[in-house]
């Protein structure tokens, strides 16, 4: 079973050698601070990576017939989602041509498609996000289901019992990012560099720890498929496009 927080924060104020009843210049006790610091700690590791217990499905969301954004959490036409700490998939569900929906950066989004409006309605294709809302295009023309893939950022500990929401793999990370956090709020910038690549090694090996294994390359092929006509009175060099390119008698 993961570590709590209290003994977490033990275990932190026992690194730095602190005791958990000092207190602080502002006249706070640092294991009040230090609480902070590793609620801190936990969403940079959350903010790196969708851990396998970060991850959330929203099955219930589904789009507006004329509607082109929607809120992630609380609004009107609402998505249902808590706690976002990014996006991974969002997908169009039916029950003749379902798809997952491609994601462009809001730069390329505003620059191929300044006003969604000025174009027709239907099933939508991309989405981007801005804020705390996704817009998509098409504006759907219907009510579609959507399910979204999520991470979202672990529950700030608050109670001295409260176990974090990493797993009991994760308990050593925990302890060495707030450890971390720690050093850098006291200024103790050697003894933080030295937490700092330990948090680093730690969290590489986390990550790949849940490396995916069923991996195919996203790299798709650039042009139309299929091949070209070789043309090489076209190009008396050769080119990579012509069918004769490369060969040799």
């Amino acid at each position: 079973m993961a570590l709590t927080r209290i003994q977490i924060v033990t275990e932190i104020c026992d690194i730095v050698g602190k005791n958990l009843p000092a207190t602080a210049p502002s006249g706070a006790l640092l294991q009040n601070r230090v609480v902070n610091y590793l609620n801190w700690g936990q969403r940079r590791v959350a903010k790196h990576h969708s851990f396998f217990n970060l991850q959330s499905i929203q099955s219930a969301a589904a789009t507006v017939a004329s509607l082109k954004t929607y809120p992630l959490a609380t609004g009107t036409s609402n998505l249902g989602l808590t706690n976002v700490a990014r996006i991974n998939t969002v997908k169009l569900m039916d029950s003749e041509n379902s798809r997952k929906l491609d994601y462009w950066l809001y730069r390329k989004f505003d620059k191929w498609y300044p006003r969604p409006e000025n174009y027709s309605t239907g099933r939508p294709k991309i989405y981007t996000r801005w804020g705390n809302s996704v817009l998509l295009f098409n504006i759907p023309d219907a009510v579609y289901a959507l399910e979204i893939r999520y991470g979202v950022f672990p529950t700030s500990l608050t109670t001295d019992g409260q176990y974090h929401d990493f797993g009991e793999d994760m308990d050593e990370l925990i302890v060495t990012v707030g450890v971390m956090e720690t050093y850098l709020a006291l200024q103790q910038y050697t003894d933080a560099k030295i937490w700092y690549e330990l948090f680093r090694g730690q969290l590489e090996d986390a990550v790949r720890a849940e490396d995916e294994m069923d991996w195919e390359p996203d790299a798709e092929p650039m042009g139309s498929p299929g091949y070209d006509s070789g043309t090489p009175w076209n190009d008396p060099y050769g080119g990579s496009g012509d069918a004769l390119y490369g060969y040799t008698e």
